[in-house]
């Protein structure tokens, strides 16, 4: 899993997934594009960025991720479940909005496995007793910071009271419902995505289902900001993060000056080939 990797201070070479899409070695200096989340080494993505960009006469902002197509602008690596690094495709971009420590915490959690906490907050307990009716006064607050956090931008209020009048309205559907016809929990849970998946989507684009899982287990486990995340660096062994990131450089080295490099394939074809 990939958060156990994190917590045990990963080597740099993933040798148990998938290997990278342009070199087809184990991943390398694990990196992802900025918008699909595609994974590659590090140095084989960049690669690819400059033979994209060497091919037009323009200097590119973005450029389209060798395997689905989207658009990216930068790419997201060396992170060690405490901060990251990006590099952009315009090297004359810098990051207009610096996340905070929390909010970098919260961005690398979107880069582990969806439902490792499922055994520690009961989900189906809570649509069960429809606790999605009672009010819950750090809702606001957490959103914020996941919206800034995946967003990537201060200014996120639009986009907050969008979604916080999705749920809401949804809630009153909801207790409209219990003096006419019931539901069962599995329904009004698959509804509640539903409209948040569809309401985030415009915003968080990739990210969305990863976002909407998040935000059921926030709700779910009806603990304020601080308890939730404590719970969460527990689970993913980050409440040492120097220690952490101090065993990953350490690894970096060693792997490096032993590893063999893989010739990338992917170069071979043009960008928009299938």
């Amino acid at each position: 899993m990939a958060a156990k990797e994190i917590a045990d201070g990963s080597s740099p070479i993933d040798e148990g997934s998938d290997p990278c899409p342009i070199c087809l070695g184990p991943i390398f200096q694990e990196s992802y594009l900025d918008t699909c989340f595609h994974k590659f080494c590090f140095n084989c993505i960049k690669r690819w960025i400059r033979v994209v960009s060497s091919k037009v006469s323009k200097k590119l902002s973005s450029v389209k991720c060798p395997l689905c197509k989207r658009e990216n602008i930068s790419i997201i690596h060396n992170y060690d479940g405490y901060s990251f690094d990006r590099h952009y495709v315009d090297r004359n971009i810098t990051d207009g909005f610096v996340l905070t420590k929390e909010q970098r915490y919260r961005l690398q959690c979107y880069y582990t496995e969806s439902g490792f906490l499922a055994d520690v907050f009961d989900v189906p307990r809570f649509w069960k007793m429809k606790k999605l009716l009672q009010p819950n006064r750090w809702r606001e607050a957490w959103l914020r910071r996941e919206l800034q956090a995946l967003m990537q931008e201060e200014d996120v209020d639009i986009v907050l009271h969008h979604l916080v009048g999705v749920m809401d309205s949804f809630s009153t559907r909801i207790a409209q419902r219990r003096k006419q016809e019931a539901r069962s929990a599995e329904t009004n849970q698959e509804q509640f995505k539903s409209v948040i998946a569809e309401a985030a989507h415009p915003f968080l684009m990739a990210r969305t289902d990863r976002f909407v899982d998040e935000v059921e287990l926030f709700l779910a486990s009806g603990l304020n900001v601080e308890a939730y995340d404590a719970i969460y660096k527990q689970r993913l062994g980050w409440n040492n993060p120097r220690e952490i990131g101090a065993a990953n450089e350490a690894r970096e080295e060693e792997e490096e000056n032993r590893r063999t490099r893989a010739t990338p394939f992917l170069f071979l074809f043009d960008e928009d080939s299938d």
